[in-house]
């Protein structure tokens, strides 16, 4: 479902086990990910941490997570976590400094999580995007207890320019997962005292909706209060909305926005869409939205629902990324 550095994953789901005590095979390879410790680089070697990951045996992807270490230590369990296919997670000490720490570990060839306190952060924003630039893979955040602003804090790192997140906070039902994935997030981690039947249907219902829908954490429109990524969605600017204000985020002018998304969607099958508002599925929005002139469209040229949307999303990053 999703890829993070050389990790596939069948779902976004993660759990968390801070200490590996419990029985992990209760989610039976529900998670798509599970990490384990935190394991103290003062105290352990990487050989003893790849023993205590051998002996998990589930159908999940695995990582750990640490703390403390010097700079070899850290090197050296970057090594051993990329000759095992694991996801290493990091808690580093927040200094001018963790951004070339950071590009240090990654040329050992690990995938790197970087795990971050908020409230020890003072603009986590311009951290995440140092973070992004030095190579790190994800940024592990815990929103728990934030209630409603938890999500406004994901579009806003997103909208910042972040790796891709994994975001700690309270689920109790599936809309509770869109909410913070539709604002930018890549995963959502749990911790393992999280009942097992709970985790299996969330991950079974995330799965069904990306089979149905294309892109499981398609952002919100941007009239709507979504993330940037929603720009794929937007009609030409023609009168004063949202877009304005997301386009000046990317500082970019409306003008410059119409030439991007046409030349994007050049020659590819968003290109085409007479009989819609403007004459081209690049204008059009998320098919979660009723429209019968889109659909008309899809129909006549023989594109799926879900391939629609798989569209946009590379739309939505060219998008960002040019």
């Amino acid at each position: 479902m999703l890829k993070i550095g050389y990790m596939n994953l069948d779902d976004p789901v993660a759990i968390i086990s801070p200490n590996g005590s419990r029985n992990l095979g209760s989610f039976n390879g529900s998670a798509g990910l599970i990490m384990l410790g935190r394991f103290n680089l003062d105290e352990v070697t990487p050989s003893e941490i790849k023993m205590a990951m051998d002996q998990r045996r589930t159908r999940s992807a695995l990582g750990f997570s640490t703390v403390g270490g010097k700079l070899e230590d850290l090197t050296e369990t970057a090594k051993m976590a990329a000759q095992e296919g694991r996801l290493m997670e990091v808690e580093l000490p927040l200094t001018d400094g963790t951004a070339d720490l950071v590009k240090a570990i990654k040329n050992s060839g690990a995938t790197l999580s970087v795990r971050v306190k908020p409230d020890a952060v003072e603009d986590l924003r311009s951290l995440a995007r140092e973070l992004k630039e030095a190579g790190a893979d994800l940024l592990h955040l815990d929103l728990r207890g934030l209630g409603p602003m938890a999500p406004k804090i994901v579009k806003k790192i997103s909208d910042g320019g972040a790796p891709p997140l994994m975001i700690r906070c309270d689920v109790g039902d599936f809309q509770d997962a869109r909410n913070i994935l539709s604002m930018g997030a890549d995963m959502i981690s749990l911790s393992d005292d999280a009942d097992p039947e709970f985790v299996a249907w969330l991950t079974e219902t995330l799965k069904k909706f990306h089979d149905l829908v294309g892109w499981y954490n398609a952002p919100k429109h941007i009239c709507s209060g979504g993330d940037l990524r929603g720009m794929a969605f937007c009609c030409p600017p023609v009168k004063n909305c949202p877009l304005l204000g997301a386009l000046k985020k990317v500082g970019i002018s409306p003008e410059e926005f119409v030439d991007r998304k046409l030349a994007l969607t050049r020659g590819t099958p968003l290109e085409p869409g007479d009989g819609t508002c403007f004459g081209s599925l690049a204008w059009c929005c998320k098919i979660t939205k009723p429209c019968f002139m889109r659909d008309a469209v899809l129909d006549r040229h023989g594109i799926a629902p879900d391939e629609y949307m798989r569209l946009k999303k590379k739309l939505s990053e060219d998008l960002l990324k040019a």
